[in-house]
């Protein structure tokens, strides 16, 4: 009997991970998450607002800026880290200093530069 419920529950499990998907599901009224107007302001100077980064991902993305939707926003003058629904798909982006980049990108990494 041990075994038969070891095995459903291990079914079970399978089957519920795998049906997740890597989608945003969004409720028809959601509304993006208001960053910081003081930060903003300073960040306006070097074309680091949240604006110039729905550009920057619809660019690298090939899509509408209308399909680059903040899910959550953490930001500071110096850095900030965003999650982002890009036409459906989850993805992480961040910012150190002016620069964006994908949050698993590494600036520093210059073994792959010289290709």
């Amino acid at each position: 009997m041990k075994k038969f419920l070891t095995a459903v529950v291990i079914v079970v499990s399978t089957m519920t991970f795998a049906q997740q998907t890597d989608k945003c599901d969004l409720p028809k009224d959601y509304q993006e998450p208001k960053p910081d107007k003081k930060i903003q302001s300073w960040l306006k100077r070097g074309d680091a607002t949240i604006d110039d980064l729905r550009k920057h991902i619809a660019v690298e993305n090939d899509c509408s800026e209308k399909d680059v939707i903040f899910l959550r926003i953490s930001e500071q003058k110096g850095n900030g880290m965003y999650l982002v629904c890009v036409a459906g798909k989850p993805m992480k982006y961040k910012r150190m200093g002016t620069v964006f980049m994908g949050a698993n990108e590494n600036p520093f990494d210059t073994a792959n530069s010289g290709k």
